[in-house]
Parts: C-alpha cells; sequence; structure tokens
C-alpha cells in the first residue's frame, strides 16, 4: 500500500465517482458547446460598427498658429506671476505686462471665431483667452498692487 502525503485542500481528491464525473462532463460540454455556438452566431448576426475619424476640417496653419499663440500667452502669464512675485517690480513695471495680456486676448478670441465650435482648439483658445483677460483685468482693478 502507498502512502502519500496530504495537504490542507487536497483532501477528497483522490475519490472518484465515475457515474457523477460523467454527468457533470457532459453538462460542461453541452454548456461550452452551446455558448460557443452563441457567441459564433451573434457574430454573423451582428454587424460591427466600422468607425471612421472625422476628418478635420481646419487648416493646419490656423491650428499651428492658435496653438503658438496660446503658448505665447501662456509664457507671457508665466512672466507676468514671476514679475508680481518680484517686490523690486512697481505697478508702472507690470503694466507691459497687463496691456500684453490684453493683447492676446483679442487675438486669441479673434482666432477662436475662425475656428468650428466644437473643435478642441476653440475650447483651448476659449480657456487660455478667459485666463489672460483675467488676470489683466485683476491688474486693472488693483488686486495685484497692495
Amino acid at each position: 500500500m502507498k502512502i502519500n502525503d496530504i495537504y490542507p485542500g487536497q483532501q477528497g481528491l483522490g475519490k472518484t465517482d465515475t457515474k457523477a464525473n460523467k454527468a457533470g462532463a457532459t453538462k460542461f460540454d453541452d454548456l461550452l458547446r452551446n455558448e460557443m455556438q452563441s457567441l459564433t452566431q451573434s457574430e454573423k448576426t451582428e454587424p460591427t460598427a466600422q468607425v471612421s475619424p472625422v476628418p478635420n476640417q481646419t487648416p493646419a496653419g490656423l491650428r499651428t498658429e492658435g496653438l503658438t499663440m496660446s503658448e505665447s500667452t501662456i509664457d507671457t502669464l508665466d512672466s507676468f506671476s514671476a514679475a508680481l512675485a518680484d517686490p523690486r517690480f512697481s505697478a508702472r513695471d507690470l503694466e507691459p505686462y497687463a496691456a500684453a495680456l490684453e493683447d492676446d486676448t483679442a487675438a486669441l478670441i479673434e482666432m477662436k471665431k475662425q475656428l468650428p465650435i466644437d473643435d478642441p482648439l476653440a475650447a483651448l483658445l476659449d480657456r487660455v483667452a478667459t485666463i489672460s483677460y483675467l488676470e489683466a483685468a485683476k491688474f486693472r482693478r488693483g488686486d495685484y498692487t497692495a
């Protein structure tokens, strides 16, 4: 007689009931076959939707100009922020930054008007224009001079 070590979780593994296994195997085989058939039938009956990219109707030059303009405005905002943090700058020294932000805001709005409403670049231009307008308006209102 051969004795094997029994580890936790192995109890009852050596017992076999051929009638139960055959019945269970048949049921599993039938279940698997039915599922495979239903998958192949659904693939045949349900056509897959073809997704085609929406052609971008915005000229590449306009997109490049819009991105360049928004990057320039963000750079101006960064410079304005650094100048505000530097106590050596007076209100008179900060005036050119506010004027540049106002000019950039107007240019960004004009650029946005040339783009379709649902264009992602239009949303970006709108956000950058809003921020630059707010910062220039805060300066003009006196929020940054104390």
